[in-house]
């Protein structure tokens, strides 16, 4: 299965997401490969910081590339894309199973889905699954961002990834929220693999 974590917006949370997401597979001894298209290399060197890899994180140099890596993997793909609009990222979100787009309740990330939705439409992706991301623990109306996603043939995740300094204190050491004592933030991310993966 092929899981493209995308939006055109920096600053969403989707290496973050995509990160903890490939741990919460392998935490049920899942087949787990990451493709990181993102310029900022941000899953790659967070890979590289822990000594016990156990992840394999490729970077393919081009579309062809990309395909190839597409169309032979086992297992599941999670493809972390960066934030802008490109051909190799159109590859990977056409090509995809299913598509997790982060998105917060702040009205400038319900601006960029709107743009962002043109592209989805143009690339013809099949299953669009939003995800609430990096919501403050206190937030609990979301109708600004369910008026946003009426009309289009995304999901709203039941899942919500509350705003937890566990997601960005485990990065810098190389490790998932899987290798903390915050069990509320590994409950959040297992809730988000369930959903995807049903």
């Amino acid at each position: 299965m092929i899981i493209t974590v995308a939006h055109t917006k920096g600053g969403v949370g989707k290496s973050t997401l995509a990160w903890n997401l490939a741990h919460s597979l392998l935490e049920k001894n899942e087949k787990v490969t990451i493709v990181d298209l993102d310029f900022q290399q941000t899953l790659y060197f967070i890979n590289a910081l822990n000594e016990n890899q156990k992840l394999e994180v490729l970077q393919p140099q081009d579309a062809s590339k990309l395909l190839e890596i597409l169309e032979t993997h086992q297992g599941y793909l999670i493809v972390d894309v960066g934030g802008f609009d490109s051909d190799i990222n159109r590859i990977a979100m056409n090509k995809a199973d299913k598509i997790l787009v982060p998105i917060s309740e702040s009205v400038t990330e319900i601006i960029g889905f709107k743009t962002f939705e043109a592209i989805l439409g143009e690339v013809g992706s099949k299953t669009i699954s939003m995800i609430l991301n990096n919501i403050h623990p206190l937030q609990k109306d979301f109708t600004s961002v369910e008026a946003a996603i009426q009309n289009n043939n995304s999901t709203l995740l039941k899942t919500i990834i509350r705003q937890r300094k566990t997601y960005k204190s485990v990065l810098a050491d190389g490790k998932s929220v899987f290798e903390s004592n915050d069990e509320k933030a590994k409950e959040e991310i297992r809730g988000l693999r369930d959903e995807l993966i049903k």
